[in-house]
């Protein structure tokens, strides 16, 4: 197996990863670490500022995670492999998320059991950890307290780690933008929907304040063109 490192509680507030790890970690080689305890022991999101839009970091910062991120962006391109756990409310299930979608990272995708993958690059020069890691990707779990997601999480890892190839066919949808608050129209996570004339797949449904979704086009779909007047070739 490759060396891999995984990262857990990146967010303060989202420890429930830790048990699935130490688990792991008694039974399969690879390394890890709490990306944040400060935020891990007050409980909360992050101190100063969001670890997970701080990268590339900068090690004389005044702000703790900006400092974190630059430790352990340095850190982690030690490893052949890095995966960086999340957490969210959100009914979304598990998905991969790719900060970074080099060829290297889609390939790291389709080596784990899971259906669906999210391309989300960054077009800002600060952003998520995956995004300075050469060989990485996020593991998006939610509801992050359903013991149902923790299971599942656990065997996604155990798959991996064992070296189990991957069983399930991958679906790839890219972020294109998102739709902002206030909207009275129900939406799920990754279920295909319409508002005002346009089709999309909503992800991550109010879980952030002033943005109802995210907006997801599935990338293995054709386009709904209206073809009716095209001329012929």
């Amino acid at each position: 197996m490759n060396k891999t490192l995984i990262l857990t509680a990146t967010h303060g507030d989202e420890d429930f990863s830790l048990s699935v790890v130490r688990n792991l970690r008694q039974k399969y080689v690879f390394d890890w670490l709490v990306s944040n305890p400060r935020a891990l022991a007050l409980r909360q999101r992050f101190t100063d500022s969001d670890l997970n839009r701080s990268g590339p970091g900068n090690r004389t910062s005044s702000q703790y995670e900006v400092r974190r991120a630059r430790q352990i962006i340095s850190k982690a391109t030690q490893y052949d492999r890095v995966i960086d756990i999340h957490g969210t409310t959100a009914n979304s299930g598990i998905f991969i998320i790719l900060s970074d979608p080099n060829w290297q990272n889609i390939e790291f995708a389709k080596t784990i059991n899971l259906s669906r993958v999210v391309l989300w690059p960054s077009l800002k020069p600060q952003g998520p950890l995956t995004q300075f890691i050469p060989y990485s990707l996020e593991i998006e779990c939610g509801p992050k307290n359903s013991p149902q997601i923790v299971t599942q999480l656990k065997t996604v890892l155990s798959d991996y780690l064992s070296g189990k190839p991957r069983q399930k066919p991958q679906s790839y949808y890219i972020v294109t933008g998102s739709l902002p608050q206030p909207i009275g129209q129900s939406m799920k996570d990754f279920v295909a929907t319409n508002f005002q004339g346009k089709s999309f797949t909503p992800l991550l449904v109010d879980q952030y304040p002033g943005i109802k979704c995210y907006c997801l086009q599935q990338l293995d779909q054709p386009l709904d063109f209206n073809t009716t007047n095209t001329p012929s070739q």
